[in-house]
């Protein structure tokens, strides 16, 4: 959910006037924030009350401590009304404890300087006065960390800095500029913000644990709103490669006795353990002697069940006199006793397991020739694009100057590529079925050669008569085989795209 207008019938939704300037109340039922602010405000416009307290900007235009507690009285109202009407906690809204009927005889707080930052990007928003010595306030932060990390997400105007949105304005920057994208197969390069794919999994409370541990993880989309599209020729070299990481795996004959005799839920052993867990408490269970006593008696449970095999009770034997040595100070292993003693050495029963997915990567490099003024400022603009695009974002209070300090870093913008070919308009056109996909990716280096054929060569301006781009992509997830089906994919992951019959997909 996000903050809504709230606690006024008059047309404008205005709250209160001060000083000619118009504020309104809004309130944010998913996690029970409250905030007011100036109407219409700019990006990055700071609140002057938020969640029970005002802000010192309160004061400096003028409000008045009688009128401060007036207004305080009438948000409180105004909130518990719209949670009450909106079905309360039956309905999933949030009320924080300052907000209740019985808390309506406490005077607001008082912050006796101005949050860093507007609470939609800060960590300051949760106006609980949270001391580091505090227990309460611990327990507050704790409690509050779901909407801190909300408001912390990385969706366009959190960050006071950017100004990505204005720069490209969600521009088609192509090059070269007279390309027929109508006949000529293009790479097209769009930029959007970055969203956490599973913010839900880890801030979704209760329910999100037990749908985590049940089904898995959900994964969203990782981008929002579009920033710029780049559209460029189709690279010299066109090429993917998929990986999956597999590695060789080892357990020998005794382990592999071991392990199966001790998980053995019906047998004495397993019937042990699942007591001794259920007796001892987590505690007992993770204890290392606990741990020791089980495999130990498992051990000495199958050398009893296997005394008639010499097979059994040779690398039994040696075991126990390798584990003997080594309390003692000497490193024995049983391969190294059964090798020299007896010219064998255990069975590995090697085997290459599946490990898990990897990472896709992909190479670009253009050659950026202007060869008008008009080209040349496109150039400009389209490595301006990368370079600004791949950078950390600062989450800075309103005005964004460079060096200006940052409590946390933001995650940079990302970029969905796409092979195009019989584009009928910029940002159009169909994808190349014959060669790869892409999942979103993030940009992880870009560099710039300046002098590409070994002097500096520029027009009268000073421009460079020629660029060589080189940009590295690395997909943000791995691949997986529902992502080769022809149906839609779930709701949420509109970065994904159905793949027919007669396409190689990603």
């Amino acid at each position: 959910m996000a903050f809504a207008t709230i606690g006024t019938n008059n047309p404008n939704n205005v709250f209160l006037t001060q000083g000619g300037v118009n504020y309104i109340l809004q309130y944010d039922s998913g996690n029970g924030g409250v905030q007011v602010i100036q109407q219409n405000a700019p990006s990055g416009t700071l609140p002057i009350y938020q969640d029970g307290r005002w802000n010192a900007s309160a004061t400096q235009i003028g409000l008045t401590s009688q009128q401060q507690s007036a207004y305080h009285s009438q948000i409180q109202q105004s909130v518990y009304s719209t949670y009450r009407n909106g079905g309360a906690a039956s309905n999933r809204l949030v009320i924080q404890q300052w907000a209740l009927p019985q808390n309506s005889n406490q005077p607001p707080g008082q912050t006796s300087t101005n949050p860093t930052s507007n609470p939609s990007s800060s960590n300051n928003g949760t106006g609980n006065g949270i001391g580091a010595n505090s227990a309460s306030g611990l327990i507050s932060a704790i409690q509050n960390l779901p909407r801190a990390a909300s408001n912390l997400a990385v969706n366009g105007s959190q960050f006071g800095v950017s100004n990505d949105q204005e720069l490209f304005n969600r521009q088609v920057m192509m090059y070269p500029m007279d390309m027929n994208i109508e006949q000529q197969d293009t790479l097209q390069i769009m930029g959007y913000r970055y969203r956490p794919s599973r913010s839900a999994a880890i801030f979704g409370g209760r329910d999100a644990a037990i749908g985590t541990i049940t089904n898995g993880v959900q994964t969203n989309a990782p981008r929002t709103e579009r920033i710029g599209l780049v559209i460029l020729p189709m690279p010299n070299k066109v090429a993917d490669a998929n990986s999956v990481s597999w590695g060789e795996d080892t357990m020998n004959n005794l382990a592999s006795a071991v392990t199966a005799n001790t998980l053995d839920s019906k047998g004495p052993l397993g019937g042990n353990l699942i007591q001794s867990a259920l007796a001892g408490g987590a505690t007992a269970l993770l204890g290392a002697g606990f741990g020791a006593g089980v495999v130990s008696k498992a051990v000495l449970d199958l050398a009893g069940s296997a005394a008639g095999s010499q097979n059994a009770q040779l690398l039994i034997g040696t075991s126990f006199a390798s584990k003997i040595l080594k309390a003692g100070g000497v490193g024995a292993e049983v391969e190294s006793i059964l090798a020299r003693g007896a010219g064998i050495v255990p069975n590995s029963n090697m085997e290459l397991l599946f490990n898990g997915p990897t990472l896709r990567a992909f190479n670009f490099s253009y050659r950026l020739t202007p060869r008008t003024e008009q080209e040349a400022s496109r150039v400009r603009r389209i490595i301006r694009f990368f370079k600004q695009s791949m950078a950390a974002k600062k989450i800075t209070a309103q005005g964004g100057l460079a060096g200006q300090s940052s409590y946390f870093l933001g995650t940079p913008n990302v970029f969905q590529l796409e092979y195009i070919t019989q584009s009928r308009r910029e940002g159009g056109g169909r994808l190349i079925e014959g060669v790869n996909r892409f999942k979103t990716c993030a940009l992880t280096s870009f560099q710039c050669d300046f002098t590409p054929d070994g002097f500096w060569a520029a027009y009268q301006s000073g421009q460079p008569v020629s660029t060589v781009i080189s940009m590295s992509f690395n997909e943000l997830e791995p691949l997986y085989d529902t992502d080769y089906q022809s149906g839609n994919p779930i709701s949420g992951r509109e970065d994904l795209t159905a793949v027919n019959d007669e396409s190689i997909g990603y």
